[in-house]
């Protein structure tokens, strides 16, 4: 045993917790389809995905794939090119994530409902000559094509795959016209492609397949580009630990657009041979009547969706949970503590389990056993996932229980961001030790047992929920510096209030220049300019205005002193 130094990140103390079998785990040097393919060589007849009682097998999975990939091929999809995706968890998001990377092709994953500007952004970031979009967002381009390098636009429905019956009446209630001639629907799409070939395509799993947009360390949008390796690494790693048996069930809470779900809650799930409850529009609160209907073994969620089952006093079966986990965000020992007594008194098999990552980690880094799962903890790094804590703003290591920022690098570390260098090499740092390590803007320190605790955060994200009901994450920083371009506006500060609806609302602080005049008109005029640079759910429900922002003893302001102000309605004693 060699001799211990101090340093989390050379002494590795939680890989006393995995096998060696775990450790020493191969990750598949081929593409995520193969990978997919090969796992359910054997399984054609098992099923892969269920969607509002429609069960779908690996057979007819893979045959919608083929059907899939030969429109693309016959559309003028080539090698290489980067597709937009923009749907909801939906069969017809999976067909294509896996098509294009059957052809080796390259899908952007965007949320289906940003604003107007963002999707005009998304699309021309890439260059997208084709691009996918669910049918709610019809209204919200159709207009605006012209402003992008696409030259087919492809809308799809959440009806495509549902039983034939509810298709009909689905249809007969939400008809969706496509005026653009430039626009076709998926059955169309489809139909093009019967008579094609499909050629074999050897794809490099070093080269990029997944475009995933994060906000990183600013807010402002940046795609992740991230290799069928780093895939096959995530899905090798958490693979390997994870308790399972084939044709075992999960439901997929999260839509496909966060890495977190595309990746863990969907493919790692249909890899292992089991099967994926798809939901478009998830609500947390008939998480009960879920259970019920589709007895799931497995769930990965989010804080506030595990929040939200705590106001439910009814005694229920959940025996059929086996793995439940969260990520995302923290959670309080408190919250965490009775969402598990509400679990095991409704006699799930299992408390809650947690992690933590970052789309630039694909989606995981942590992830917390039996074994070791102390309250308020993040567990501790995946088998070949290396982990250290720093001097904020430096490379240099801190040791055991010292407070810093948290430091990962790995297989699934991404392989920067696309078409931006300046922001990959703000979090992309090569360290003393040779290798490259992501900075992930979170403080936090380890124990000697390997366990990570994240005690803040230097960047600031807030979960909530658009009107489709899709969680996403809104970044402060960006729209203060929408509401901060207005002329009157000295200094902004946004915070987010909890609500039952929308997990959390973004409120602004906002203080003006003092030549100014604090108006309901001047309110109007502030949201109005973040409603044409900002996605709706980023737009202040609430404005305040304030005479002076609270500072920190740095000097910075105090936004921590602003979320005690909503709730206390006083800061210090002091009218604001």
């Amino acid at each position: 045993m060699s001799e211990l130094t101090g340093y989390p990140s050379v002494d590795k103390p939680w890989l006393k917790y995995y096998s060696e079998e775990a450790i020493n785990a191969k990750i598949p040097e081929e593409s995520v389809y193969e990978v997919l393919k090969e796992a359910n060589r054997d399984n054609l007849s098992s099923t892969a995905i269920i969607y509002y009682g429609r069960k779908i097998t690996f057979g007819e999975l893979f045959e919608n794939i083929d059907k899939t990939a030969k429109a693309l091929l016959t559309m003028g999809v080539k090698e290489k090119e980067i597709v937009t995706v923009a749907l909801p968890s939906i069969p017809e998001a999976l067909y294509l994530v896996y098509a294009l990377n059957k052809i080796g092709a390259v899908a952007n994953v965007i949320h289906p409902l940003p604003s107007k500007n963002e999707m005009v952004f998304y699309l021309n970031e890439v260059k997208s000559r084709y691009a996918f979009i669910f049918d709610g967002a019809v209204d919200l381009l159709q207009d605006d094509l012209t402003r992008t390098a696409v030259e087919k636009c492809i809308v799809v429905s959440s009806s495509c795959s549902l039983p034939s019956v509810m298709r009909f009446f689905y249809q007969l209630k939400n008809r969706i016209d496509i005026p653009d001639e430039k626009m076709k629907s998926w059955d169309c799409f489809i139909s093009k492609g019967t008579d094609a070939e499909l050629p074999l395509i050897k794809k490099d799993p070093f080269e990029v397949a997944v475009i995933s947009h994060t906000g990183g360390t600013t807010g402002d949008p940046k795609g992740c580009m991230l290799s069928d390796y780093n895939i096959n690494s995530v899905m090798t790693m958490v693979g390997s630990i994870l308790n399972h048996e084939d044709g075992e069930c999960a439901l997929a809470v999260l839509p496909p657009f966060v890495m977190y779900s595309l990746v863990n809650s969907m493919m790692q799930i249909l890899q292992l041979r089991m099967a994926i409850v798809l939901i478009p529009a998830y609500k947390a609160e008939d998480f009960g009547k879920y259970i019920k209907k589709y007895h799931p073994n497995h769930v990965s969620s989010i804080p506030a969706y595990w929040e939200a089952i705590l106001g439910d006093d009814k005694k229920r079966d959940w025996s059929c949970l086996k793995n439940v986990y969260y990520g995302g965000e923290g959670m309080s020992a408190d919250t965490e503590k009775a969402v598990n007594e509400l679990l095991l008194t409704n006699d799930c098999k299992s408390v809650l389990h947690k992690g933590i990552g970052s789309t630039e980690m694909v989606s995981a880094a942590t992830m917390s056993y039996d074994s070791c799962n102390p309250l308020g903890s993040v567990g501790v790094p995946l088998t070949k996932v290396n982990c250290k804590i720093v001097v904020p703003d430096s490379t240099s290591e801190l040791g055991f229980n010292e407070r810093g920022e948290i430091c990962f690098t790995g297989p699934n570390l991404m392989l920067g961001y696309y078409n931006n260098l300046d922001a990959t090499a703000e979090v992309i740092r090569k360290h003393e030790d040779g290798l490259i390590w992501l900075h992930t803007g979170d403080i936090g320190y380890m124990d000697e047992d390997g366990v990570l605790f994240v005690t803040g955060r230097i960047k600031r994200i807030i979960m909530t929920k658009g009107e489709d009901g899709q969680v996403t994450k809104m970044f402060p920083d960006r729209i203060e510096k929408a509401i901060n371009k207005h002329p009157s506006v000295f200094l902004s500060c946004v915070v987010g209030i909890k609500d039952a609806d929308r997990i959390h609302y973004p409120k602004a602080f906002v203080e003006l220049k003092p030549e100014c005049e604090a108006t309901e008109e001047l309110k109007t005029e502030i949201i109005q300019q973040c409603k044409e640079e900002l996605p709706d759910y980023m737009v202040p429900v609430e404005i305040e205005y304030i005479s002076e922002m609270p500072r920190t003893s740095r000097g910075k302001v105090d936004y921590r002193a602003l979320e005690e102000r909503y709730i206390n309605q006083d800061w210090q004693g002091k009218e604001i």
